[in-house]
């Protein structure tokens, strides 16, 4: 069953502007989307060691549950930009939300890995083929279904992907771990836990650079206030440089902002964060065309819609 994420912002879109009384935000604040999750650790050490306010920006930092919040914030003209991956990005683009990538923040290089395919305990490690017969717990026209049909096509090309819906994270542990599914897609570092309560990791995308996070601002911010956003990628950059230098620094920060299981909390890497970089444009146009053919885009958009360049430092 094929539903787009526009379906659903305009599903929960009352909901959302309720929770954010009035529109007018001041003109020289940049009122910005987060999630509670490890990889947005530059925007949140950038916050808490008042790099933004050195680099002559006043940010809020709206934190949302979940990214479906996060994007019917968005829609509705309540934040100005937002942390998330490429496909929402792309999607809100040409769902008529005139916004542009003009970052990425953090890749799965070298031993780094976002998301994972694991098998459910006691099965072994089957072949991702196999386990994409039986049924992959994940959730359909969203980063989840973009990388696991990718490391299927690099195992079986042409192989089919029976992706059963599960657009809870959370509720997709226990569906995997009680054997309920064969397999599910997972991010870190929920595959961490999972790992250590038996489940396999069948394939990840580590080493693959296919699941950036990006950053994302509304072209009218953009024209009319491109100097906050150079100042906010400048602290943005400054900040990743300091947690590559003293990983440890960022740990309790990481525990404050970023769901992290308790288990996990002093134990878990911290990532290593990639300069800011302007979106490469080969797989901005894979992740395009891939929403494009699964028919989940209501227009067309050129690269230079979708992402602008020359903001970075």
């Amino acid at each position: 069953m094929k539903r787009t994420i526009a379906i659903a912002l305009l599903l929960i879109l009352a909901t959302t502007t309720a929770a954010f009384p009035g529109s007018a935000r001041a003109a020289d604040k940049i009122v910005f989307g987060v999630l509670p999750v490890m990889q947005a650790l530059p925007l949140f050490v950038a916050q808490e060691k008042g790099l933004f306010a050195d680099e002559g920006v006043e940010v809020e930092l709206i934190p949302f549950r979940s990214g479906l919040e996060k994007d019917a914030a968005m829609a509705a003209r309540q934040t100005q930009g937002y942390f998330g991956d490429m496909l929402t990005s792309i999607i809100l683009g040409a769902n008529q939300m005139p916004v542009s990538m003009v970052a990425t923040i953090f890749n799965t290089t070298g031993d780094q890995r976002m998301f994972a395919v694991l098998a459910a305990p006691g099965t072994g490690k089957p072949s991702l083929t196999d386990l994409a017969r039986k049924g992959i717990a994940g959730s359909s026209n969203t980063v989840i279904e973009y990388v696991t049909a990718k490391l299927l096509e690099k195992e079986t090309p042409g192989a089919d992907l029976n992706m059963i819906e599960t657009k809870n994270i959370l509720a997709r542990m226990p569906m995997l771990l009680q054997g309920q599914v064969a397999g599910a897609v997972l991010p870190e570092p929920l595959v961490t836990l999972v790992e250590g309560k038996g489940a396999t990791v069948v394939a990840d995308d580590r080493g693959l650079g296919i699941t950036p996070t990006t950053l994302l601002f509304t072209r009218d911010l953009i024209e009319k206030n491109t100097d906050a956003v150079r100042a906010f990628l400048r602290a943005v950059s400054r900040a990743s440089a300091l947690i590559n230098q003293d990983q440890e620094m960022a740990r309790p920060i990481m525990i404050k902002y970023a769901r992290i299981p308790e288990p996990l909390q002093q134990s878990i890497a911290i990532p290593f964060f990639t300069p800011p970089a302007v979106p490469d444009k080969d797989l901005v146009m894979d992740v395009y065309n891939w929403l494009n053919e699964k028919g989940v885009l209501k227009s067309e958009l050129t690269f230079d819609e979708m992402v602008r360049g020359g903001l970075l430092p």
